[in-house]
């Protein structure tokens, strides 16, 4: 069983996420072979697929876990679109919202799709059902740069559509949270940062909360191929840092998230191993409360190499030490 429970921002709030990821057949983009070149989660999905009952009685059996805790969000992943009628049929959907709905403590629910599979109608349907509730739908917009989403991602969508999409979930009646990946592939780590600063500017206006997705390497991906040929670091969480900083300071009103996952392991973000844990447990204390003092004052005598990597512009090919 695939889902459990952690301390998160609910709504603007401490509280507690469920997660849940539906074993459903997974992104198209994967199915057709044109998947996401850092992306290996569809290959996880299951080989027979699930019925759409067996999917219900299978988010029933997560809510489980929220029963008698207060202030919940549920985060619903499918390693692809819960706005995909291939993954999910619309009846399927409606009957997941309607259990949700029937929960007093659960106050944020997120779904997740890629932008070109939004539809007012199928955002409308969900968000009516649960009116009380802040409704998300995540859309991986990863950048703002079209080329870098082409190039270093395969991503398959431009920026426009994510601003269409955004459009459509707000005329719905729910929020839009933007995914945004820290650098991507054949960025140096001064790149990958203001790629990211970038993309939040021109994203903000259509956009509640944000997500700093840190690049990992995962398995039979294009991204660990350059890894193992010394061509790509992970980011370093002096990075994570200083986006998140930024991010707060230049637009307070949006919600700002980040769980660097493999957080100091060398196929995660990472600085030199020695103070990847503090660093780590900084960033996941803002996300969750949105208060910049747990990442003030944070140092280490890595972060004078990290500075020296960001002034230079170096690439991961000519200075990878750990």
């Amino acid at each position: 069983m695939t889902y459990w429970t952690s301390e998160d921002n609910v709504a603007g709030e401490i509280g507690i996420a469920l997660f849940i990821i539906l074993p459903t057949i997974g992104c198209y983009r994967y199915r057709i072979g044109k998947a996401c070149y850092m992306c290996s989660y569809p290959a996880s999905a299951p080989k027979s697929p699930w019925s759409q009952e067996e999917i219900i009685d299978y988010v029933g059996k997560a809510l489980e876990k929220i029963e008698g805790r207060e202030r919940v969000a549920v985060r619903i992943f499918t390693s692809g679109s819960f706005l995909d009628d291939g993954e999910l049929k619309p009846e399927t959907r409606k009957k997941i919202f309607k259990l949700l709905a029937e929960y007093d403590n659960i106050e944020e629910i997120v779904i997740e799709s890629r932008s070109e599979l939004v539809r007012y109608d199928a955002v409308k349907e969900l968000a009516d059902i649960v009116k009380d509730k802040h409704f998300e739908v995540a859309i991986g917009l990863e950048t703002a740069n079209d080329d870098i989403a082409d190039v270093s991602i395969n991503k398959g969508n431009t920026f426009r559509q994510f601003v269409r999409a955004s459009g459509e979930i707000r005329r719905a009646g729910a929020k839009v949270k933007a995914y945004l990946l820290l650098k991507p592939i054949f960025l140096s780590e001064r790149d990958g940062i203001g790629d990211i600063k970038e993309s939040i500017r021109k994203a903000h206006p259509y956009t509640d909360s944000f997500s700093i997705n840190v690049t990992n390497i995962q398995k039979g991906t294009a991204y660990e191929r350059l890894w193992e040929k010394n061509e790509y670091r992970p980011p370093w969480l002096w990075s994570v840092v200083e986006v998140l900083k930024w991010a707060k300071k230049t637009y307070p009103e949006k919600r700002i998230l980040s769980d660097p996952v493999g957080a100091g392991s060398k196929r995660g973000p990472h600085n030199c191993g020695e103070c990847d844990r503090v660093i780590a447990n900084a960033i996941r204390k803002f996300s969750v409360t949105q208060e910049t003092k747990y990442l003030e004052n944070l140092d280490h005598k890595c972060k004078a190499e990290w500075n020296y990597i960001i002034r230079e512009g170096i690439l991961d090919w000519q200075l990878i030490t750990y």
